[in-house]
């Protein structure tokens, strides 16, 4: 079980844009592609999916870019991941509307320990901000020196 490659590229993409806000210039796309050393195209999609989630505002013309759609305590890690991966599910059976249900849905605790685990990933991913991570970061590189 484990979160795409997009998911990790997105939260960087977001954390600089966090970290230039309230900047109403917005940031370009190869400026974050190579400060956060993001495949551009790929990163240009990623950006995209999370304009249409309303994660991101664009601009366009020559000093165009995009900009956080609203303040970084305000975007969670767990709109993150659903914008660019959809709900998260670590077992087949969890996904809704599923094609291959399992036959003992009702009874199966193994289900429901899965369930247990998808709970606590999203309600870390939730309470988990932008701003919160620019927060640890910080403090990160504080501890170091």
């Amino acid at each position: 079980m484990k979160f795409g490659v997009g998911v990790d590229y997105s939260l960087r993409a977001l954390m600089m844009l966090a970290e230039h806000y309230p900047a109403v210039t917005p940031l370009r796309v190869e400026e974050i592609a190579e400060t956060q050393r993001i495949p551009e195209n790929y990163l240009r999609r990623l950006l995209v999916e999370l304009k249409r989630a309303g994660i991101l505002l664009s601009q366009k013309g020559p000093s165009g870019g995009y900009l956080l759609a609203r303040a970084p305590a305000r975007i969670t890690a767990a709109e993150v991941v659903q914008a660019v991966e959809g709900d998260f599910a670590p077992v087949e059976c969890l996904v809704e509307g599923a094609n291959a249900l399992c036959r003992r849905d009702e009874f199966c605790s193994i289900r429901d320990m899965w369930r247990d685990v998808r709970d606590s990933v999203v309600e870390i991913l939730s309470r988990t901000t932008l701003q919160s991570l620019i927060e640890r970061r910080k403090g990160a590189l504080s501890f170091q020196i």
